[in-house]
């Protein structure tokens, strides 16, 4: 089962599918959840309260995961993967991840996608962050509302969705075009690279376009992967 914790976190769940919980566990003063506890005796949840030693473990949370007092076990969430793609056939922005490792910046990204209302965020099975609990809680809510994609092969993925008259853009220094100069279209796939690397080779020559973020200067040419993707997202949003 897949532990989830904090109120945010905890609360996304209850909002998107609570069919999935096995277990509410609280700690603390009942008037500090009421807003969990009604989303939970809505969807037939009976919260379990306990003492605060009897919480830790429970959870077994390390001194690093600040869980508010609340923790919820659920079925694990569904992985999407290549076969999965198909499910993008309507969607109007999906962001693809080229090997970000950073849990911060994933979860910042989760966050910003579900905030704009992003379809999908797509990344690497492997050399990549995965979405770990502390992934889930730094995104404070936002991975429940993001369909999450994991590939093996991401310029296989991207031909995949330009056969889905996708057009792709790949986030990049070097491109002729800003965000604001772009018309993304119906069908838009925002390509994020690694953090320090940017794009790989491939990955750029994948992409129909490469775009820029208008700034930079000798020794700061670029910004952090997750500042650089909600910088694109509220651009495609802007109107």
């Amino acid at each position: 089962m897949e532990k989830i914790f904090g109120k945010h976190p905890v609360r996304a769940v209850l909002l998107a599918r609570p069919e999935a919980v096995q277990r509410l566990v609280l700690a603390g003063k009942e008037a500090y959840f009421e807003d969990i506890i009604g989303l939970a005796q809505k969807a037939g949840i009976k919260p379990e309260f306990v003492s605060w030693p009897e919480f830790q473990r429970i959870g077994k949370f390390s001194e690093d995961e600040k869980a508010q007092g609340v923790c919820l076990f659920a079925k694990d969430r569904p992985v999407l993967s290549e076969k999965d793609l198909d499910l993008l056939a309507s969607a109007r922005t999906v962001i693809i991840l080229d090997q970000v490792s950073d849990p911060q910046n994933l979860a910042t990204i989760l966050r910003g996608a579900a905030f704009f209302g992003v379809e999908a965020v797509i990344l690497l099975k492997n050399r990549s962050v995965d979405v770990t609990p502390t992934v889930i809680r730094t995104a404070v809510g936002g991975a429940e509302f993001v369909n999450i994609f994991k590939v093996t092969n991401l310029a296989r993925c991207i031909e995949e969705l330009k056969a889905m008259k996708f057009w792709v853009f790949g986030l990049d220094e070097r491109g002729e075009k800003t965000l604001a100069q772009t018309d993304f279209g119906e069908h838009a796939a925002i390509v994020i690279g690694a953090e320090g690397e940017g794009l790989r080779r491939l990955t750029r020559e994948a992409c129909d376009f490469l775009v820029r973020i208008p700034g930079g200067r000798t020794g700061v040419e670029s910004l952090n992967a997750a500042v650089a993707a909600s910088i694109a997202m509220a651009e495609i949003y802007r109107t």
